[in-house]
């Protein structure tokens, strides 16, 4: 069975590389009409020619590339049905060598712009429901860091909890109020991406002992991540809110 999104209008952030750009290609694939969007320009419209969407520039940390990145899906599309929000990154370092400059950014690029881009977006959703209760699903990416540790990422760790505490947070809220807008958090264990290849290079990728801890023996694509997310938006998930899907190969319970 695969997931339809048929005809909805999906907002992927963080679209040039990695998850986002596994999600923005299976959501098109999918059915729906896609805005990808990422702060390198050039691989959010490369990914939006490839998938026959709209690709864009957008800080997410900036309040108003977030207006502008919904209003183009409004006025491409005519109204935005979901958000996946992908954009972030990592910072290796010990805690008494990270520099606060870096903890920061780590803050303003994953918890406050998830902050700000639900805000926009569950503010759109209800502008387009025209007084009846709001639809559409909001769909954050996490990690398991934010329920175990891992040396020398405190930071990455703190930030994830944050960000999947807040989709538990605005899913319990939207529903309290009235509205059908979904927001849940997927957290990945390891994934195949440039992000984790940076971190740990590219032979120990292609080592099977840097997976002895995952059950499942190897880490995961970005494809299998975006299968679900594609499923939390998705018309299946229609009861699936204020939730966490762990995809890590068992890792988090070694």
């Amino acid at each position: 069975m695969s997931f339809r999104l048929d005809d909805k209008v999906i907002l992927v952030t963080g679209a040039a590389s990695g998850i986002g750009a596994a999600t923005a290609r299976l959501v098109a694939e999918r059915g729906a009409k896609v805005v990808a969007s990422d702060r390198d320009a050039e691989g959010a419209e490369r990914i939006g020619k490839e998938i026959g969407g709209l690709g864009m520039p957008h800080d997410v940390t900036e309040p108003a590339a977030w207006d502008d990145a919904i209003s183009a899906a409004v006025e491409t599309y005519g109204r935005i049905d979901g958000l996946s929000a992908n954009a972030g990154h990592a910072a290796f370092q010990p805690i008494v060598e990270l520099d606060m400059i870096q903890f920061r950014d780590l803050v303003a690029v994953q918890v406050e712009a998830s902050f700000i881009g639900m805000q926009k977006v569950v503010a759109q959703m209800r502008a387009q429901a025209g007084g009846e209760p709001a639809q559409g699903s909001i769909v954050l990416t996490g990690s398991v860091m934010a329920n175990c540790v891992a040396e020398g990422i405190a930071s990455y760790a703190t930030v994830k909890a944050a960000l999947t505490n807040m989709a538990r947070a605005v899913g319990v809220e939207l529903g309290r109020k009235g509205d059908f807008i979904r927001v849940n958090a997927v957290s990945p264990g390891p994934v195949d991406t440039p992000l984790l290849r940076g971190a740990i290079g590219h032979e120990a990728m292609r080592d099977p002992g840097a997976w002895k801890d995952v059950p499942l023996g190897e880490p995961s694509t970005p494809e299998d991540v975006a299968e679900t997310i594609v499923y939390l938006l998705s018309d299946e998930a229609s009861f699936a809110t204020a939730s966490q899907l762990v995809v890590d190969g068992g890792w988090s319970l070694t």
